[in-house]
């Protein structure tokens, strides 16, 4: 991610870099934005819930990670390709990547975007 960082010519700040290490470190648990703060605070203990916030939304608008809405929070992932997102009883959001499945979400992609004329930015699937 420093790399993309770099060719966005987006400035390399520790803020941005313990973000990055800290949603790696979640990035199996689709984290909330209330849980990478509270992971982040503890390494960057002054570091702001704004700082926190506007880092995270320039890293979806540049592509780098994903948000989406489950339960009325924001949760973040890394995992760009093509997926599955299970969530299991107990509330944790695994991803599932399987050759049929892919294959048949990007048959999905493509009927939407060819037969219903819709521009697909990312194709995001809860199944609970």
């Amino acid at each position: 991610m420093e790399k993309k960082l770099l060719e966005e010519k987006i400035k390399i700040t520790p803020q941005r870099i313990e973000l990055i290490r800290k949603l790696r470190e979640l990035e199996k648990t689709h984290p909330s934005f209330n849980s990478v703060y509270k992971t982040i605070k503890k390494t960057q203990p002054h570091i702001s819930r704004s700082t926190v916030h506007e880092n995270l939304k320039l890293l979806v608008k540049k592509g780098m990670i994903r948000k989406f809405y489950y339960k009325g929070e924001t949760r973040y992932e890394i995992n760009q390709k093509l997926h599955i997102n299970l969530i299991k009883a107990d509330g944790t959001i695994k991803d599932i990547e399987n050759d049929k499945i892919n294959y048949h979400l990007e048959e999905i992609e493509k009927i939407l975007k060819e037969s219903e004329k819709i521009d697909i930015k990312n194709l995001l699937v809860l199944v609970e």
